[in-house]
């Protein structure tokens, strides 16, 4: 499965990455190729995924792992399943590097993007809830998989969330933030059926809730999108390391140079940097940069 056999006009989104919530309706198997319930069971019930690729969330947090860790630093199924029965919610991360039809989705839709893509399911019982009211400071594009979920979205609070700045789990809500989302309805609420597709732009608030019933099963695909500071620190990094070459740029500022404010330094290699940014070969660098991009993290 690529990432044309998700959205319904992939060239546009590539062309206008979407700003808004989309939702694309499949086949209720459209998605069985990439997860099913029965291999999530397969899962839940055995010692064949590391601890590292497993999430429990209880009441909204993520719980410690030695909480749930069995024999040989592998999860106890016991205690797995049981966390499911009292209807928490599990996530099983990075399923790109656990099954091959998920990674390959994964690595399509970097190669197309040039975006870091990572691939988690969440496994929620009927009627209960994971996370609650947050954000994330990337794209999301949620495939559902088994059963059904409501969406609830409010507008986002920061604009262009990263993970350098504005990133939910630094900053969280202000007061007033808390206090709106506590007395306002969802500016929308989308309802998941299986084989919808749901994009979620990044810095949308959502708290999505399993319909009552049976176990809701998503795969989350989130798309770290690249940003224009992201290029502007290629650049940087690359002019950091020509310097690195430089013995006289690796020679020492003098103690009571630096103590006493080092004016002088500070202008040359300003001065220094300004030079060596003008010199970098933009064909050049534009190649080493995509390269960067499209490299699995």
């Amino acid at each position: 499965m690529q990432l044309s056999d998700i959205v319904e006009d992939p060239a546009a989104l590539l062309a206008a990455w979407p700003v808004e919530p989309i939702q694309w309706q499949h086949a209720p198997d459209h998605f069985d190729g990439l997860l099913t319930m029965g291999e999530v069971n397969e899962w839940v019930d055995s010692e064949c995924l590391p601890l590292r690729n497993l999430e429990l969330v209880e009441d909204g947090r993520l719980m410690e792992r030695h909480e749930y860790q069995g024999n040989k630093g592998m999860p106890d199924p016991g205690r797995v399943r049981a966390h499911l029965a009292a209807g928490q919610t599990v996530s099983i991360r990075r399923l790109e590097t656990a099954k091959p039809s998920v990674s390959r989705l994964a690595r399509g839709i970097q190669e197309l993007t040039g975006y870091d893509v990572q691939i988690n399911a969440y496994v929620t019982p009927g009627g209960r809830q994971g996370f609650r009211y947050h954000y994330d400071p990337y794209a999301t594009l949620i495939l559902q998989v088994h059963g059904s979920k409501v969406w609830h979205v409010h507008p986002p609070v920061v604009e262009n969330p990263t993970l350098e700045h504005g990133d939910f789990q630094q900053r969280g809500f202000t007061p007033e933030e808390q206090e709106h989302l506590a007395v306002t309805p969802p500016a929308a609420s989308y309802v998941l059926d299986r084989g919808t597709a749901f994009w979620l732009p990044r810095g949308f608030i959502h708290a999505p809730i399993a319909e009552p019933g049976e176990t809701s099963v998503h795969l989350t695909i989130a798309i770290r999108e690249r940003t224009r500071h992201w290029v502007a620190a290629r650049l940087a990094t690359e002019i950091l390391n020509l310097a690195l070459t430089d013995p006289a740029l690796r020679s020492v500022v003098p103690p009571v140079e630096m103590a006493a404010g080092p004016a002088d330094v500070v202008g040359r290699m300003r001065a220094y940097l300004v030079g060596a940014l003008l010199q970098l070969d933009p064909a050049e660098m534009a190649e080493l940069t995509r390269r960067a991009a499209v490299r699995p993290a």
